[in-house]
């Protein structure tokens, strides 16, 4: 028989105890930490590995985006705004940040495949050597590319056409007329997609390869967008085509690839070379910070090998890529210029496409995380919180009138519905599983994660804290509320900054977000809405820090109240003594689950947290620290680098201090840092 030894106490009644008696040495505690080293053995505390930063851009309809990959041992952990062009255009958009998960994508096309089983590279070769002698002999062969000026692509379309059989075609819905949906949400999309607008080429659309496809011998296609998937009358064409067709694709085969003879594995942005223009006349440079992870090949590349006598580099890589000499031939400064990242007035500017006020029912419109559901599986972007609606992991379906949210179930999709005063006519999502809606029926809404809209306080103003003539910096972060539109971009950049994991859908539903920076909508006596990021406000006098029994949160010289990762038992008092709700638990390790789901490299300067751990927004301050060591006396946090508007701005108490700050949101007597204009 077992025997309990009476010595022993179980780790229950043990916390149980020393909470207990934390709560009755409150002051005790309180006095403690006014003399408590700075925390030890974290990386946002210690000499960090230092990151190299290299300028690239991501390719995008309406003008392409730069971008900064921030690199830690060779491998890039995050993207940033470009600082040289933050003069230009400040921000960097949520779907574009997310775009680092698609270069660690398990799902990433490994291989290519013939009529949808795996083909060997020297079999892919042979077919490239092959359709080089039709393209010399002549044969039709048509082209489709995404939308966009590529100072590459033109290039080589220049050389392809001179072989009479090519013809040249683009598609992106990204840069197509859209629908009148409703104001705020067209000027969310704006703002996160780029408004719509089209460069002028010589390039004919989708419905010119539709009437063309019968004639073709070979059709490629490098579209990012699906097509297929959106378009049902091209599905047809392909499905019945006799042509070799031939998609290249980045992830898993979406509809396109799956009505393709054959797939070519494509390479990620951040793993290639190119030159494309934005939406101001600058051409913007994209050089590859990582060799392909993957056996892949960029478009440039593929037209090389079409164009001249060259092997298909799939396996074996050349020292120098043929897009790289391509490159500096069209561009011969793009190598000096690779430092700064872009050309300035050296690209065509596009040509705005106005909105159009159809009332077809049902309408589409893109979305602003997933745009056509080209980025619906971006598990970065399904657990970000859509501020306009306060739904998550799932796009929307918004419907004219008034009532509750409801799911409606469209051709099999369970889609959440929000009904819109304002709205004449059912908007869809733009996506392949709502296209051609045939089928809808409204269900009554499920258990799917979603926060109401709350009742925006009464205004009230106050001061700041005062700290001039301190001898240390004491920081703050400004919030202008007035600027914040809802793009969530703030939120991707604190997520991909602090290592903060994915969770899953099942744990989303229990509540068990980890996001340290959310955006809450709150609606006006006018049903206006407004949006607040909501964070740690590093109170001055914070309830946490004094019933913490292990010391694991502190209050430090410079007004931040630090978390000590190591020290954290996981009792969650700070949790419950939080009157912001600032504060998230890990309730399984949250961090294994979501590397095992898509491996890639953390930031080292940042702890990575395990079960059992309490965390919260930490104002960025492994970058305050790095700040210090380089003498830069104004670092910024990855929220306000992200923040298109400018609404965000971590400042120092001592040179700068808001004469008024809103305290709607304030809990008595906490002092908070973080202030709202």
């Amino acid at each position: 028989m077992h025997h309990t030894d009476s010595r022993t106490i179980s780790r229950r009644a043990f916390l149980k105890g020393l909470g207990a008696l934390a709560l009755t040495a409150l002051p005790a505690c309180r006095r403690a930490q006014q003399y408590a080293i700075e925390p030890e053995g974290c990386p946002e505390w210690q000499q960090p590995g230092d990151a190299t930063c290299f300028a690239t851009s991501m390719p995008w309809a309406t003008g392409a985006i730069p971008m900064l990959a921030v690199c830690h041992n060779g491998l890039p952990t995050m993207l940033q705004p470009n600082p040289h062009y933050t003069s230009i255009q400040a921000g960097l958009p949520a779907f574009a940040q997310a775009a680092l998960l698609d270069l660690y994508n398990p799902s990433r096309s490994a291989e290519p495949t013939f009529n949808g089983h795996p083909y060997p590279v020297a079999g892919l070769a042979g077919a490239f050597r092959a359709w080089r002698t039709s393209l010399r002999a002549g044969r039709r062969m048509g082209f489709l590319f995404p939308v966009g000026y590529s100072a590459l692509r033109e290039a080589q379309v220049r050389e392809l056409k001179q072989f009479p059989g090519v013809s040249c075609y683009s598609y992106d819905p990204v840069a197509t007329t859209r629908c009148t949906t409703f104001k705020e949400l067209d000027a969310l999309i704006d703002t996160t997609l780029g408004t719509a607008a089209q460069f002028l080429g010589n390039f004919a659309d989708l419905s010119k390869l539709i009437s063309d496809l019968p004639e073709l011998e070979q059709l490629f296609i490098f579209t990012p967008a699906d097509p297929a998937g959106l378009h049902p009358e091209f599905a047809a064409a392909l499905h019945s085509t006799q042509a070799e067709t031939i998609r290249f694709c980045t992830l898993t085969p979406d509809h396109t690839a799956q009505l393709c003879r054959y797939t070519v594995p494509l390479t990620h942005f951040l793993e290639e070379w190119g030159a494309d223009a934005d939406a101001h006349g600058n051409l913007c440079l994209r050089q590859p910070v990582t060799l392909p992870l993957r056996p892949a090949i960029s478009e440039a590349e593929a037209l090389h090998c079409l164009l001249r006598d060259s092997e298909l580099p799939l396996l074996q890589r050349p020292d120098i890529s043929p897009a790289r000499e391509w490159l500096l031939k069209v561009e011969p400064t793009a190598e000096k210029m690779l430092k700064q990242g872009f050309i300035p007035h050296a690209a065509p500017l596009p040509t705005a496409l106005p909105r159009t006020t159809t009332t077809a029912n049902p309408a589409y419109y893109l979305h602003p995380f997933y745009a056509d559901g080209r980025f619906a599986h971006n598990a970065w972007l399904r657990e970000t919180w859509f501020p306009l609606t306060g739904c998550v992991g799932t796009a929307e379906a918004f419907l004219p009138g008034t009532g509750n949210a409801r799911t409606l179930a469209i051709n099999s999709t369970l889609l959440t519905a929000c009904y819109i005063p304002q709205l004449s006519h059912t908007c869809l999502p733009l996506s392949p599983q709502t296209i051609g809606a045939t089928n809808i029926s409204p269900m009554p809404q499920t258990a799917a994660p979603h926060r109401p809209s709350k009742q925006l306080p009464p205004a009230r103003s106050g001061t700041p804290p005062q700290h001039k003539g301190a001898a240390k910096p004491q920081w703050a972060l400004v919030i202008n509320t007035a600027l914040c539109n809802g793009c969530s971009a703030c939120t991707l950049a604190c997520r991909a900054e602090n290592n903060i994991p994915t969770v899953g859908s099942a744990e989303l539903a229990n509540s068990r977000d980890l996001q340290w920076l959310r955006i809450e909508r709150y609606h006006d006596r006018q049903q206006r809405n407004h949006y607040i990021p909501l964070a740690c406000r590093q109170c001055e006098n914070a309830p946490c820090e004094a019933v913490c029994p292990v010391h694991a949160t502190v209050h430090t010289d410079e007004g931040l109240n630090a978390m000590v990762y190591p020290r954290c038992w996981g009792t969650r008092y700070c949790s419950a003594a939080c009157p912001y709700e600032a504060r998230t638990f890990n309730y399984r390790d949250y961090a294994r689950n979501d590397q095992a789901g898509t491996p890639r490299p953390t930031n080292p300067q940042v702890s990575v947290r395990s079960r059992g751990i309490m965390e919260k927004c930490t104002y960025c301050v492994q970058r305050i620290n790095a700040a210090r060591r380089t003498g830069d006396s104004a670092p910024q946090t990855a929220c306000q680098q992200a923040c298109p508007r400018g609404a965000i701005r971590l400042v120092d108490l001592r040179h700068e201090a808001p004469a008024e700050v809103l305290t709607s949101f304030d809990a008595p007597n906490t002092r908070p840092r973080t202030l709202y204009l």
